[in-house]
């Protein structure tokens, strides 16, 4: 007797685990690019978010930052070269550029 309980207890264990589909909801079509200025066209990418417009310098990766005019960047910004120590103070707008040993822009972001 006690073998028929477990094993009416196993399967329904079973049973109860498995739900017939995949768990992820109704499937359909994917989701329409969202229209990010109401135009209407199906804008891809988002408007840029962050405090300090990191995300729209990505067109100074690459660059020698000599070359760079920093004065026609607004705010505040700070170079950060290999093994430069830097402070850990989170300043939303304050934009870093984080430099190889060559003054070559690797990578802006805010903080």
């Amino acid at each position: 007797m006690k073998h028929i309980v477990l094993a009416a207890l196993a399967a329904l264990a079973v049973t109860a685990c498995s739900s017939g589909g995949s768990g992820m909801g109704p499937s359909g079509p994917a989701l329409p690019p969202p229209d990010m200025d109401g135009d209407m066209d199906g804008d891809i990418a988002a408007p840029d978010t962050s405090p300090c417009g990191a995300t729209q310098m990505g067109y100074l990766v690459g660059q020698q930052v000599e070359e760079v005019d920093l004065a026609s960047l607004s705010g505040n910004i700070r170079l950060i070269y290999p093994d430069t120590a830097v402070t850990e103070d989170y300043r939303p707008s304050r934009l870093n550029l984080d430099l190889a040993e060559s003054g070559v822009i690797l990578r802006p972001w805010c903080g």
